[in-house]
Parts: C-alpha cells; sequence; structure tokens
C-alpha cells in the first residue's frame, strides 16, 4: 500500500515541480498565493507577511525560496514514503524544524489539506490520488503528534 500511495503522490507533484527554471519557481510562489489568499488566518507564522496578499507573494523573493522549500519538503515526503522508517523520521526533523514557531499542532493535519487545494490548481486529482493524500496525511500526522507528545510539546 505505501508503494502505491507514494507513486500517486509522486505522479500528483509533476505538476508542481522544483527547480531553478522560471515555471518551476512560481510552482513555488502559487503555493503561497493560494495559501494566502485561502487561508487569511494562517499568515501569522510568517513573521512581517502577516497582511501580504498574492501581488505581494508574487514579487517577494522571500517566498520564491519559501516556496522552492515547501515544495521540496512534500517532494522528499513522496519520495520517502515507500520507506516508512525514512519517512517518519523526516516527519520527525520536520517537526523540529518548526518548533519555534509555536504552531497549533492541529496544523500538521490541516496542512494536507491545504496542499491538495493547491494541487488542484494545477491538476486534477482522482479519487485514487485524493485518497493516497489522504493516506499520507494521517501517517504524517499520527508520527507528528507522537514526537511532539515525547517532546514534550502541544500535541492533539
Amino acid at each position: 500500500m505505501s508503494v502505491e500511495v507514494a507513486r500517486l503522490c509522486k505522479e500528483s507533484l509533476s505538476h508542481a515541480m522544483v527547480g531553478t527554471e522560471e515555471a518551476n519557481l512560481q510552482h513555488g510562489r502559487d503555493f503561497y498565493k493560494y495559501f494566502f489568499t485561502n487561508y487569511p488566518d494562517l499568515r501569522v507564522y510568517f513573521k512581517g507577511a502577516e497582511k501580504f496578499t498574492a501581488e505581494d507573494v508574487q514579487k517577494s523573493e522571500r517566498f520564491e525560496k519559501q516556496g522552492q522549500r515547501i515544495l521540496l519538503a512534500v517532494h522528499v515526503l513522496a519520495e520517502s514514503y515507500a520507506n516508512q522508517e525514512v519517512f517518519k523520521a523526516y516527519v520527525r526533523e520536520t517537526i523540529n524544524r518548526h518548533r519555534i514557531y509555536k504552531m497549533d499542532p492541529a496544523l500538521w493535519l490541516a496542512f494536507f489539506t491545504v496542499f491538495k487545494g493547491y494541487l488542484e490548481t494545477k491538476t486534477k486529482l482522482d479519487d485514487a490520488t485524493t485518497k493516497a493524500w489522504d493516506e499520507m496525511a494521517k501517517v504524517f500526522n499520527a508520527e507528528a503528534q507522537v514526537h511532539l507528545k515525547n517532546s514534550g510539546l502541544p500535541h492533539v
């Protein structure tokens, strides 16, 4: 099952590639444009950009780079999903890198709803691919919550 989940997620990510070409840089900008437009309440986690619009994101070097980082992270998740130990280790590392932001622990699962919505702006996700992303989200969140709890941090 994990191999099939990985395959489907990776296929859908072909529409949101990372890279240095302008089209790929735009994919990252487009994620944050989607994010800031559709989830403005979450801008609080981006100091100095709390009032950014999609137009501000488009012109921002910060979000060009941040867009590549988020896409790279999701690609790493999809690439490593078939190897659950590596996948879970990357989840824990991701949690560790985000500790300083004091994020609501429910956001780890919610991220995948946001990301699937963004992907839907790039391609149509069929039922099997949507279910694959939901499965990855479930496993990611389970590991995230255990790691938060084991680290003495708020968890759900």
